[in-house]
């Protein structure tokens, strides 16, 4: 059958399934339960919730608004794509699933420092974002786990938030370049390279605690090792990727005809507010691909009066 496959069911592939399926495209959103999303306890930062919202409460949402149009949710894992003639097969651990598009959003998965305990207290202290929580720690002591310059910049950019800032590079050399590492020395950010061991706090984190058993105390800890992008799929169709991205046009478009990618797997911000945006480009594009001409929202002149 003809349709639209999105791999991935996070924020940026529900938007483009919401585009996609009111399109009246058949439209597949596979979701193997995963995501960094769904692991988010509290967000302020997403448009139209000023309350906040939860990473779960903000997938479901973006299910039933794709599922009201008749998109469907597929949780099964997509463990391969491969081109059939003139459209693609998407074949999971359960079944095979034939399409003419796909739109490549599997998000990225950030990379766990090797210190116990980190994992009981993410959300509760560890955070993978510094513009998404830093706010959460103003005026308070926070550290940064890394040793390069994504770890220096992170460290500079905290201290619109507060000036008791350290970065922990857990006994590797700190390897940021010269500037930056001058910048962070001018800032009076100290550099600890001590190994770490574990994190203690009762309900949430209070110190992290060094193989010498030192105890450097923190409020936040935020963790820049990179990510790690879900790029297989795509280096399995002869999309170029650089390292865990995928590299599109700004249209989201790759070299492989009828494949966009989207989202936190092409690199970027990583945010919620761009990622969802690039999924409606996505869609729309595709969109076009498909029809041979530019994109229409079927639904919106279905509604309108005769």
């Amino acid at each position: 059958m003809s349709g639209v496959a999105i791999i991935g069911g996070g924020p940026t592939g529900l938007n483009a399934a919401i585009y996609t399926a009111r399109a009246d495209k058949r439209t597949l959103v596979f979701d193997d339960g995963g995501g960094t999303t769904r692991d988010v306890d509290t967000m302020e930062n997403v448009f139209g919730f000023p309350e906040g919202v939860t990473g779960p409460e903000l997938v479901d949402l973006g299910q039933k608004h794709a599922q009201k149009y008749g998109a469907k949710i597929v949780e099964e894992e997509v463990v391969r794509i491969e081109p059939d003639e003139e459209q693609y097969c998407v074949e999971t651990t359960v079944d095979k699933y034939t399409v003419d598009g796909v739109i490549i959003a599997t998000g990225a998965d950030y990379e766990r420092p090797a210190i116990a305990d980190v994992e009981s207290y993410e959300g509760h202290g560890v955070s993978y974002c510094v513009e998404c929580d830093a706010y959460f720690y103003r005026d308070s002591p926070v550290a940064v786990v890394g040793n390069d310059n994504y770890a220096a910049t992170e460290a500079l950019m905290l201290l619109d938030y507060t000036d008791d800032v350290r970065i922990l590079t857990n006994g590797s050399p700190f390897e940021a370049d010269k500037d930056l590492q001058e910048r962070v020395v001018e800032a009076n950010i100290p550099v600890i390279t001590d190994n770490l061991d574990r994190l203690t706090g009762e309900e949430v984190l209070e110190a992290v605690i060094t193989q010498n058993g030192e105890e450097v105390p923190v409020d936040g800890l935020f963790v820049a090792l990179g990510t790690a992008g879900g790029t297989d799929l795509a280096e399995m169709l002869g999309v170029p990727v650089d390292g865990d991205d995928i590299i599109t046009d700004p249209d989201q478009s790759t070299p492989i005809d009828r494949v966009y990618a989207a989202g936190d797997v092409t690199g970027g911000h990583q945010q919620i507010a761009t990622s969802v945006g690039e999924g409606a480009r996505a869609a729309i594009n595709l969109l076009e691909d498909l029809r041979g001409a530019d994109y229409i929202d079927y639904k919106k002149l279905d509604s309108q009066p005769a």
